[in-house]
């Protein structure tokens, strides 16, 4: 008789966190190698979702590219080509869901 108040309150709790989703950690999941770029880099997207990646590139402030990119469910690695920047120190913003979740400075040689 007394495991049944027990086996009331596990199901109870974990009905409650069984509902509650789980916001991805786009922070550790987002990456570009090599942070050197001479005309190329890989982009790289490591969370499962499918998902609209925006990214825009920054240099002072002053935006220098804006684009977006439909990922698909699972990782995804891609190529993109910085070959027509000027050399200098430069920011790749990942906008997701219209948050800004990620910033990786990096310079075009």
């Amino acid at each position: 008789m007394k495991k049944i108040p027990f086996l009331i309150a596990f199901l109870f709790v974990s009905l409650i966190y069984g509902q509650q989703n789980t916001v991805p950690d786009y922070e550790t999941t987002i990456f570009m190698k090599p942070i050197e770029v001479a005309a190329s880099a890989i982009l790289g997207f490591q969370f499962t979702e499918a998902k609209t990646v925006k990214y825009v590139i920054t240099q002072r402030n002053n935006d220098v590219l804006t684009k977006e990119i439909n990922k698909n469910a699972g990782t995804q690695i891609l190529k993109a080509d910085f070959s027509f920047l000027e050399n200098g120190l430069y920011e790749i913003r990942f906008i997701i869901d219209g948050t800004e979740v990620k910033t990786i400075p990096f310079t075009k040689i």
